[in-house]
């Protein structure tokens, strides 16, 4: 492996780094192989555009006393594998292949003419969708009639690939893979940076005649209290949930304005409120308890109701069905 120091100079003499990023390259792997990884790509090819494969690793497996990581690979209806990689003490990454070790990829730069990747160099720093990647490295994978190129981020694992056919006249692209998201160590999260409206609320079930919900009731919290407005006779019951708003990505100059309702089985409002959120150019969030009461000590009927956000301009609308018992 290069000079932790090198890496250190390099990312020194870069524009300010995402935490995101900064927190992947402490993880040193241009392969990552944790559970809970989890990538995103759009893969354009010659007979259609824009569709979506998903790469994750759910769990380990141990074969001849060695652990791997199982890379499920799906596309939705149309294709499922899983392969087995696992990586040494220094860096290199194999992958299963029958009951026998394959070497993947040797990222220490020596030649490793018996690796599938071929380590083609080092670009240094590489922008793409989800950030500027200080410390990539380039391989291409030479196939029977193919050629695949393609670059890796340390911390974050593949950002790209191109494939190639080398034939005559049919010769050319055939599939190209570019990372939309990715989840890498546990959590650090890279997603896809598109503008929506998020609605969540703590359970899509509320027993709220079990009183299994939270009580918004207010107590008294000082010896004279009852005697001025603010708090609840004792034994009051204002059952109530929790719910969150996120507009990530929100254009500027866009409507923050969220009418959030909660609308009962009959289509009338058992709640209505706006709320103004913040300017985050990223993630503005808010969060609200919805009351599940019409007066204190009378809950709401048990149904399935809708719990709805629309920003004010109309632009965007999120809503979740509830059920209360």
């Amino acid at each position: 492996m290069r000079c932790v120091s090198l890496l250190f100079l390099l990312v020194s003499v870069l524009p300010a780094q995402s935490q995101a990023v900064l927190a992947a390259l402490a993880t040193g792997s241009y392969f990552p192989l944790d559970v809970g990884d989890r990538w995103v790509y759009r893969i354009d090819g010659r007979l259609s555009t824009a569709q979506y494969q998903t790469w994750r690793i759910d769990r380990t497996e141990v074969h001849n006393g060695l652990t791997y990581s199982i890379i499920a690979i799906e596309q939705p209806g149309t294709l499922y594998y899983e392969s087995w990689f696992r990586a040494d003490s220094s860096g290199r990454v194999y992958v299963l292949a029958g009951d026998q070790d394959q070497l993947f990829l040797d990222p220490s730069g020596q030649p490793s003419p018996g690796a599938e990747l071929q380590v083609t160099g080092f670009p240094g720093a590489v922008t793409a969708a989800l950030g500027t990647f200080p410390d990539t490295l380039s391989y291409a994978n030479p196939m029977l009639l193919t050629r695949e190129t393609g670059v890796l981020a340390r911390g974050l694992g593949l950002l790209n690939s191109m494939t190639n056919l080398l034939t005559g006249s049919s010769g050319g692209i055939t599939q190209i893979r570019t990372l939309v998201e990715a989840t890498v160590a546990g959590g650090i999260h890279f997603p896809a940076l598109l503008p929506g409206l998020k609605l969540s609320i703590e359970s899509l079930t509320l027993d709220v005649a079990g009183g299994q919900v939270t009580n918004c009731a207010v107590p008294c919290y000082f010896a004279a209290c009852y005697l001025v407005p603010g708090a609840d006779p004792p034994g009051t019951y204002k059952p109530c949930a929790q719910a969150r708003l996120d507009l990530s990505n929100w254009p500027e100059g866009a409507s923050r304005s969220v009418r959030l309702q909660l609308m009962a089985p009959d289509g009338s409002a058992a709640f209505d409120q706006s709320l103004t959120l913040d300017a985050s150019p990223t993630a503005a969030v808010t969060f609200i308890q919805v009351p599940l009461y019409s007066t204190p000590n009378v809950p709401l009927p048990a149904g399935s109701y809708r719990l709805l956000a629309t920003t004010s301009d109309g632009a965007a609308q999120s809503s979740l069905t509830v059920h209360i018992q």
